[in-house]
């Protein structure tokens, strides 16, 4: 009888024992697990935004403004970060913007030099196209709107092939003195400097222009607030 009991007891710690192990080896694993997804993760890069809505013509400064965290696949070239920031600072912008929207110099005008080379982002170059009502999709496009352009050209044989350029800002629209972008008779478009050539080449054909939906809708798995350690804020969301 007392081995019988003997033996239940060293089966009772037996089970306690294994049960204490297989906790610790959850947790450790869970940890583990948890600290190698952290340095899988990549790092972010701060990007300068905007911490509220601004109207057009508003001037820049350091108080409307923010650094907002992204992963890096998902920043276009254009956006500036804050080491590049002092330049536009009192430079008024183009058009309207929306809280948490990235800064891009495109988007400023130089009070201090309004020429057209002084207004466009480093390794861009500004290209004009003809516009028709089509392509201004019946007067809604609007400057800082990003579009894919799509040519049709026409080879000698009389075949069709299409060439397209993905992502193009649009710059400006200019107009033939009427009032709205209905007004508009021409876009010029923002083109990437390794671009270029290839969209000069085909300016003169036939093309369509889709316009993108916009990418700057929130999605805070997309991004992380930081702790700046500057005069622009921390970003927190709000308007």
């Amino acid at each position: 009888m007392k081995t019988k009991f003997k033996w239940i007891i060293i089966l009772v710690i037996s089970l306690v024992m294994t049960a204490i192990t297989l906790l610790f080896l959850q947790k450790y694993l869970s940890e583990e697990t948890e600290r190698r997804l952290a340095e899988a993760e990549p790092e972010g890069i701060k990007i300068v935004v905007f911490a509220r809505a601004l109207a057009a013509d508003t001037t820049v400064s350091a108080e409307v403004l923010a650094l907002r965290e992204f992963p890096e696949h998902l920043i276009s070239q254009q956006w500036l970060q804050q080491h590049q920031l002092a330049p536009f600072i009192g430079q008024s912008l183009r058009y309207a913007v929306d809280a948490g929207e990235p800064l891009t110099q495109a988007m400023l005008i130089n009070t201090q030099f309004n020429g057209l080379s002084r207004q466009l982002p480093e390794g861009f170059y500004a290209v004009t196209l003809t516009a028709s009502e089509v392509t201004l999709h019946n007067g809604l496009l609007a400057v800082g709107d990003s579009v894919d352009v799509i040519f049709k050209e026409t080879t000698m044989s009389g075949e069709a092939k299409q060439h397209s350029f993905s992502a193009v800002e649009v710059f400006s629209l200019g107009g033939n003195g009427g009032s709205g972008n209905y007004a508009a008779n021409n876009i010029t478009l923002l083109i990437p400097a390794s671009d270029i050539a290839d969209f000069t080449r085909y300016q003169k054909d036939e093309y369509a222009l889709w316009v993108r939906p916009s990418e700057m809708a929130e999605d805070t798995e997309h991004w992380r607030p930081t702790l700046p350690a500057s005069r622009i804020l921390q970003w927190q969301g709000g308007q």
